[in-house]
């Protein structure tokens, strides 16, 4: 039975029996994509968890910041299930059934450095690669939130969740599409939301996330084994 992916837009929801683009993590011929961080002491990469990203994401309205070019039925364009960052393939959103309330770049005379995705009622979060969890804490503007080092100078950021999966940790290894907690409205959030982050750069303890650099998770290349598959 082929699975089918919901997007929301407007408010209405659109489907489409599209098959998902991941089943299992993607391997290059010689082996893994990522690197040393994402490996457990012994080798193999933590589990893959049931996350497998939807086909298309959508718009939630007709009009918001940073809102990206759609189509008529509010279906995002420019949106690849699937990303590489630096050699690293990435989901471009860490859940499935939710739609973008706001985008990357200035917003209210300041730069949001991510996407915003909603659900109702809240969904799970995911890890969009394998990796090596680095911080698992509460922040002001973040709430409770994830960040995960993928290798390569790669890292993804979850925020604002409702609480974080059980026995989440800094230190521990996590595979593709493993629960990091349920969306949520912790922190600065005004609304059900989570807020993902693709980052670059060195990570330190004394600068942490904070020297890294943002990128809008649209701008990254498509991965190319999703060539044909519509």
């Amino acid at each position: 039975m082929r699975r089918v992916f919901v997007g929301l837009a407007f408010a209405g929801a659109f489907a489409c029996a599209s098959p998902p683009p991941v089943v299992h993590y993607p391997q290059a011929p010689s082996g893994p994509v990522v690197s040393t961080p994402a490996q457990t002491p012994a080798g193999p990469r933590a589990a893959q968890g049931p996350f497998q990203p939807d086909y298309y994401l959508y718009a939630c309205t007709p009009s918001f910041s940073n809102r990206p070019e759609t189509d008529r039925s509010g279906r995002i364009l420019s949106y690849n299930a699937l990303v590489v960052v630096n050699n690293v393939i990435l989901a471009a959103a860490p859940t499935n059934g939710a739609c973008m309330t706001s985008g990357f770049g200035p917003r209210f005379g300041r730069m949001h450095k991510g996407i915003d995705l909603q659900a109702r009622p809240a969904v799970p979060i995911y890890s969009t690669a394998p990796g090596r969890i680095l911080e698992v804490s509460t922040q002001t503007g973040f709430g409770r939130q994830v960040l995960i080092d993928h290798g390569n100078g790669v890292y993804t950021r979850y925020g604002h969740l409702a609480y974080f999966s059980d026995g989440l940790k800094a230190g521990q290894q996590i595979g593709f599409g493993q629960p990091l907690g349920l969306m949520g409205e912790t922190g600065n959030a005004t609304a059900l939301h989570v807020h993902y982050e693709i980052l670059t750069g060195n990570y330190n303890t004394s600068q942490k996330s904070w020297g890294l650099d943002a990128h809008n998770p649209l701008d990254f290349p498509r991965w190319s084994g999703l060539d044909g598959v519509s």
